[in-house]
């Protein structure tokens, strides 16, 4: 019995101590506008993964309103020269391609997302995943397909106010030394979220209802 609970104890040290380490993986490279970005190595890739942060006075249905109109999307969206949705299923599922310029003498990029919707009644959570489906159309001629996951995090604080998390970790093919695409890792997350605080005030945004949102 007692040789079960110091096993059980220990396990579970062992467990925190992993989950602090993952935490601390993440290092701070830009604070501005009240958005800040960190990056941070990933062990499969040459690529680092980023994480952008922020709190917006919106509601948590704007934010979703915003993440839903796929036509918006390269009005916030960094770098993106297009965007159209491929398919979308009830509030739950949408996906969509987008094209991403890249400097020269680099191709442009693009890729396929799948952006799966959960909301977290008690928590006041919404949870959005999103994965990139390399395979989900034919590769365009002149375009570098993308390949990665993340996900956006939105909670409604009790003060009112959202509370933000962007988080991808993205290949984007050959040809972009990881040096480089590493270099330059804060700028993607920053002005995305830096756009999207300005974007969600936007009349259309506003007022709207989702049935899934309690």
């Amino acid at each position: 019995m007692i040789k079960n609970c110091f096993k059980y104890s220990w396990l579970l040290f062992i467990l925190m101590f992993q989950n602090v380490l993952a935490q601390e993986d993440w290092e701070m490279v830009k604070e501005e506008d009240g958005i800040k970005v960190y990056t941070k190595p990933v062990s499969t890739s040459d690529f680092k993964a980023f994480k952008a942060t922020m709190t917006i006075d919106e509601s948590i249905q704007s934010f979703l309103s915003v993440l839903y109109d796929i036509e918006g999307l390269t009005s916030w969206g960094y770098k993106l020269e297009d965007a159209s949705l491929l398919k979308k299923s009830g509030d739950s599922l949408q996906i969509y391609y987008a094209e991403a310029k890249v400097p020269f003498p680099y191709k442009n990029r693009d890729g396929v997302y799948a952006n799966t919707f959960k909301w977290d009644a008690n928590a006041k959570i919404l949870h959005v995943e999103i994965k990139l489906l390399d395979k989900y159309i034919a590769e365009k001629e002149g375009l570098v397909r993308l390949t990665g996951k993340g996900y956006w995090k939105a909670k409604v604080l009790t003060s009112g106010k959202l509370e933000i998390v962007f988080e991808m970790e993205v290949d984007p093919g050959g040809g972009i030394p990881a040096w480089m695409a590493n270099m330059f890792a804060d700028d993607s997350p920053y002005y995305t979220m830096f756009e999207l605080q300005k974007v969600v005030k936007n009349k259309k945004y506003q007022n709207k209802t989702y049935s899934f949102i309690n």
